[in-house]
C-alpha cells in the first residue's frame, strides 16, 4: 500500500511537470489566480484511511472559494460517523471493546497545477485541528472518555472531472500526519488516505441565476 501511494506522487509530479510549458512559473500562476474575482464553491467528501491497520471512514463538507481553476482554498469539517470499534487489553489481560471517534475542522489550500476544459489535477494542503475520544462499545448509556487534542497535516494528489458547468467529480490519494496526537489513546493515526468528492460551483451557479433573482433581491 505504501508503495502504491509513493507511486502515485510520482507519477502525479511527472505528469504536472510534462503538462506544464517550459516557461511555466508558479509565482506568476498564483499571481494571476488571486487577481480574479473571486466565486463561492462547496464539497462534500468522503475520505478512507487507516487507524493502526484497520479501515476507517470519514466525511467531510468544505466551504471556501476558488479563484480562476487554479486556486481552491476554504474552511471544512470532517468527521467520523460510525466510529471505529477495536478490542483494548489491559496490562492483567482484560480486554474490553472500544469505539474511537474523531472530528476536526480544517483549513485548506488546493492547487490545481493541470486545468484543462474538463479535467484537472489539483494537489491539496489540510491542516486541521479537533478532538479524539473513545466509548465502551457494550455500555449503556455510553460516555466519552480519553478525550484528547489532536493537530493533523493532510497532502496528496486529486484528479477532477468537470461536468453540467456547475458540477465536478474527484478522486485521488495522499497521506495524513498526525502533528499532535491524542496521547490518552495509544492508536495510529498517521496513514494513507484516498477520497471520494463532489464540487459545487455556488459562485458559478448564482453568477447564472442572479438575473432571474435580481427583482426579488434587496437594494
Amino acid at each position: 500500500m505504501r508503495t502504491f501511494f509513493l507511486l502515485f506522487f510520482f507519477f502525479g509530479w511527472i505528469g504536472c511537470a510534462l503538462a506544464q510549458p517550459s516557461n511555466y512559473n508558479l509565482a506568476d500562476s498564483l499571481r494571476e489566480s488571486f487577481a480574479q474575482p473571486p466565486k463561492l464553491t462547496g464539497n462534500l467528501a468522503t475520505r478512507n484511511a487507516f487507524i493502526t491497520g484497520r479501515p476507517i471512514r470519514t466525511y467531510g463538507v468544505k466551504a471556501g472559494v476558488s479563484f480562476g481553476r487554479r486556486v481552491n482554498m476554504g474552511l471544512a469539517y470532517h468527521w467520523m460517523r460510525h466510529g471505529d470499534t477495536y478490542d483494548f487489553r489491559f496490562d492483567n489481560g482484560v480486554e474490553e471493546s472500544r469505539e474511537l471517534r474523531m472530528n476536526y475542522i480544517a483549513t485548506y489550500f488546493e492547487y490545481s497545477a493541470v486545468a484543462r476544459k474538463s479535467w484537472e489535477l489539483t494537489f491539496p494542503f489540510v491542516l486541521g485541528y479537533g478532538r479524539s475520544r473513545e466509548f465502551r462499545a457494550d455500555e449503556s448509556p455510553r460516555d466519552a472518555f480519553n478525550r484528547g487534542s489532536i493537530v493533523l497535516y493532510e497532502t496528496g494528489v486529486i484528479v477532477d472531472y468537470h461536468f453540467l458547468r456547475y458540477f465536478a467529480v474527484g478522486g485521488g490519494g495522499g497521506i495524513r500526519l498526525m502533528l499532535k496526537n491524542n496521547k490518552q489513546i495509544d492508536q495510529q493515526f498517521t496513514a494513507p488516505i484516498w477520497e471520494m468528492r463532489l464540487r459545487v460551483k455556488l459562485g458559478v451557479l448564482y453568477n447564472d441565476l442572479k438575473p432571474r433573482i435580481a427583482p426579488y433581491l434587496p437594494e
